[in-house]
């Protein structure tokens, strides 16, 4: 059985500047339909009384926080680059633990200059690897996914592969099925190599544009990723697991419009 979850860090702004509250925006995401929030870890750093908030807002609105963003940049130079990452890693698990977390999905590593990318993931996957037992020990599981801002380090489907195998299978994947774009793969096409591995679906759109990269984020299900393929492939393969829609807000839509249409899409896909 699919679970349905929202993403909300591309709504900060709408927080910040009082268009609704954290806990109006939790309300809103039970009331589209979905049973589960993933929010980034830095917002609870940053504002430890969130905590507090969210755990009251989720209980209230009877969803929960099955996944979270724990944003660190794993690969290191030296023994010092090493801790500093560890010690923030370790941070953003305890978060997760604090909210009731399943997934702590480490996103955010980039290729530092001069580093070769296969070193770079080895540094991600040694360092995930040694850290598993404590993500264990609070209940989590380690997650990557195919992250698109540094498409020469963890993009491609045999790169976010070659990590997981490096750990010895204990780094999970979030298959992100609009990511793959940067490196000119489809998901549909990259679901077979990463299927076993996959404990979080993060569901989004793009469509072609002007821009450096020539395309950009646009109305879920409008666009040219092929999720449609991708959210039957896995039922055919009988996934059971969470997937979070990942929205693009246009000029002039806010959460309160596009989470509930959004999600209504990314639902009846799995219909």
């Amino acid at each position: 059985m699919v679970s349905f979850a929202v993403m909300t860090f591309m709504y900060r702004g709408h927080l910040n500047r009082g268009d609704l509250t954290h806990e109006e925006l939790v309300d809103l995401v039970a009331a589209s339909g979905a049973s589960g929030i993933e929010a980034f870890h830095e917002d609870f750093l940053r504002e430890p009384d969130l905590i507090k908030r969210y755990r009251r807002a989720l209980n209230a609105a009877g969803i929960s926080m099955p996944a979270m963003d724990v944003m660190v940049d794993l690969p290191y130079r030296n023994r010092t680059e090493r801790q500093q990452k560890v010690d923030a890693l370790l941070r953003g698990l305890d978060v997760c633990a604090e909210l009731g977390a399943e997934i702590a999905h480490v996103a955010g590593s980039r290729l530092p200059e001069g580093m070769a990318p296969a070193d770079g993931r080895k540094c991600m996957a040694e360092l995930l690897a040694e850290q598993a037992d404590a993500a264990a020990e609070r209940g989590l599981v380690l997650a990557i996914e195919d992250f698109d801002p540094s498409p020469d380090l963890v993009c491609r489907a045999a790169d976010c592969l070659e990590i997981i195998e490096l750990s010895g299978g204990v780094v999970k994947c979030v298959f992100d099925t609009g990511n793959f774009q940067a490196v000119g793969e489809r998901a549909d096409e990259q679901l077979d190599l990463l299927f076993d591995h996959i404990r979080l679906c993060h569901f989004k759109d793009f469509a072609p544009n002007d821009s450096e990269r020539g395309y950009g984020g646009t109305v879920f299900g409008q666009g040219m990723i092929p999720n449609r393929a991708v959210a039957g492939e896995l039922l055919r393969r009988g996934y059971e697991g969470w997937v979070a829609l990942e929205s693009y807000p246009q000029a002039g839509a806010g959460p309160q419009e596009t989470i509930p249409a959004e999600m209504a899409t990314l639902r009846d896909m799995f219909l």
